[in-house]
């Protein structure tokens, strides 16, 4: 938490070149140092990239905070606050889109409208997808999807998805779909949407087990993979996207979404409640 966050430089260190007062600045994306490793090893089994924010810092939840010169970029002059503000999920979105199997003029599907899959949607479209299929049951990241431009907007509990995405893609399936839900049965739920040879592309964390039939992926040699976090292009990408006018923020960031320390509690709390939000901001 605290992670994604937007400010302004108020001082700069003797030496800094690259920033100076006044400049408006996402808390991430810069690119390591010549000589430092874009990852750092974090176990035996794990990495972690170290573009963003470490985990061991003060966060976005501060009024200050102190940073290596390198780390932030720059906000474009064009991109409003309340766009900007989504430049770190925006960089998983690219991240993830980069991954796939993604080629301009498929019909794709993702799974899951909360930010990330807002945003995976709106990156889609921006790399020329034909049509973005979303399944969503909460009425409120639904009809942000519907706003963002999806192409069909699906409530799996009472749509059979896969049914009607293969309807909708002529008997054959989608060649990737995204899950961004995190939700038990949307993998299962994947594999049986993507075509022969397909891709299920992963980029939520679910924290519970979730049950498969090993059988459909092997006989179909369907692919599932993995996207985590970012590097510091698809940061680049997000904000170069953001200032071409190819990523909104609209129904994700509004009026009711900024907050202040006093209510944060209820609004984390708020955000457990999907049905009714999609984001929120905290303005120191």
């Amino acid at each position: 938490m605290g992670h994604e966050f937007i400010g302004e430089v108020v001082q700069a260190g003797v030496s800094v070149t690259m920033l100076k007062p006044g400049d408006r600045v996402v808390g991430g994306g810069g690119e390591p140092p010549a000589g430092a490793p874009a990852r750092v090893s974090v176990g035996n089994r794990y990495s972690a990239r170290t573009v963003g924010l470490k985990s061991t810092t003060v966060g976005g939840f501060a009024e200050y905070i102190v940073m290596d010169e390198w780390r932030p970029l720059q906000i474009p002059p064009g991109v409003s606050d309340e766009l900007a503000v989504l430049a770190e999920p925006a960089s998983i979105a690219v991240h993830a889109v980069r991954r796939s199997k993604f080629r301009i003029g498929d019909a794709v599907v993702v799974m899951g409208a909360g930010p990330i899959g807002l945003l995976v949607m709106q990156v889609l479209n921006a790399g020329g997808a034909e049509a973005v299929y979303v399944s969503e049951p909460a009425p409120a990241r639904a009809a942000a999807a519907q706003a963002l431009g999806a192409a069909l907007v699906m409530d799996p509990g009472d749509t059979d998805v896969v049914k009607k995405v293969v309807e909708l893609s002529g008997g054959l399936g989608v060649p990737v779909a995204f899950d961004a839900a995190a939700a038990r049965p949307t993998l299962q739920q994947g594999l049986e949407m993507v075509r022969r040879g397909g891709q299920v592309l992963v980029v939520s964390m679910a924290w519970e087990d979730v049950d498969l039939l090993t059988v459909e992926w092997i006989g179909r040699e369907v692919e599932m993979k993995a996207a985590y976090g970012s590097e510091s292009v698809d940061w680049r990408t997000a904000l170069n996207l953001m200032e071409r006018g190819q990523l909104s923020s609209k129904s994700m960031v509004t009026a009711d979404s900024f907050i202040g320390f006093d209510e944060m509690q209820s609004s984390m709390e708020r955000l457990m409640k999907p049905e009714e939000h999609v984001q929120v901001v905290l303005v120191p």
